[in-house]
């Protein structure tokens, strides 16, 4: 697993170092942000004492997956940081242990946060997406495939998508091939919009029905 440290603080950079020379599966280098995000790297982490944080954007399972450290004890700056695509939240009293688990499961896949973080950005998404008049929608499973049914059911209900391809013996990238299809299907961004869509916490837009010319 390809790691990436992005800070200009030499000091923290060899302590993060340190901890992360414990996996062997690990291998790590000190970078700027852009590099990290053109070179391939698997897992970038970032302090949040920088402004790549805020120059982050939402996607949809593109690497390198982004892991905050040093992240202050304010909730609405962590669920900010999880909005705009960032996998895993570390604050500062976050421990080695903590950061090794967060890496893993990030990389799997999954999300690192806190339990009121992840409940609080499933919120806000219901709330701006409620501003909007929306017509009520089909089940969403006459959206999905059988396989993308699935993959939708366990992925809403938490699991990565190493988990996922295990379940389902399938690969991790035919994993990714359907949930960009039901990203697409449901007009949902990221994980958080799609758990809220499967709990019935966010109402999914009607899409539009594309007739043939007579």
């Amino acid at each position: 697993m390809r790691i990436a440290l992005v800070n200009s603080d030499r000091l923290l950079c060899d302590g993060l170092s340190r901890i992360l020379r414990g996996d062997p599966s690990f291998q790590v280098s000190v970078c700027g942000d852009q590099a990290a995000r053109d070179t391939g790297f698997d897992v970038c982490l970032l302090d949040a004492r920088t402004g790549s944080v805020r120059a982050a954007e939402p996607n949809r399972g593109d690497r390198p997956y982004l892991i905050v450290v040093n992240a202050p004890d304010g909730d609405e700056w962590a669920v900010d940081a999880l909005g705009r695509g960032v996998r895993g939240v570390l604050s500062r009293d976050s421990s080695a242990e903590d950061l090794l688990k967060a890496i893993h499961v990030v990389h799997d896949g999954g999300i690192w946060a806190r339990r009121r973080w992840l409940d609080a950005c499933v919120h806000r998404a219901v709330a701006s997406r409620q501003r909007i008049a929306i017509k009520p929608a089909p089940r969403l499973d006459e959206r999905l495939s059988n396989r993308e049914r699935e993959v939708f059911r366990h992925a809403a209900t938490g699991a990565g998508n190493k988990e996922l391809a295990t379940l389902l013996c399938i690969s991790e990238a035919t994993v990714k091939a359907h949930l960009t299809r039901i990203f697409q299907k449901l007009g949902v961004n990221g994980r958080a919009e799609l758990a809220a869509a499967y709990h019935g916490l966010r109402p999914v837009p009607t899409l539009p029905v594309v007739r043939r010319s007579a």
